[in-house]
């Protein structure tokens, strides 16, 4: 008899964005945070905007060419 080897082991997800897909993704959570369509709190809202922000003062430390990796990430 052989033994059934035990995949339950989560694997590592590699997720790569390229500096535009990141602006994309900024983009749309500014734009989430300004529907009135949706229904997040005020608080979510600001988290939304802030988030915003922050990648997009992060990506002024990259080249257009640059690619971020997101290790272990859930999908894009």
């Amino acid at each position: 008899m052989s033994e059934a080897k035990d995949d339950s082991t989560p694997k590592p997800k590699r997720v790569m964005l390229t500096v535009s897909e990141v602006h994309s993704l900024a983009d749309r959570l500014w734009s989430r945070a300004l529907s009135m369509l949706g229904t997040d709190t005020v608080e979510q809202q600001r988290d939304l905007r802030t988030a915003s922000r922050v990648i997009r003062a992060l990506l002024r430390n990259l080249n257009s060419s640059d690619t971020v990796i997101i290790e272990n990430g859930n999908g894009a």
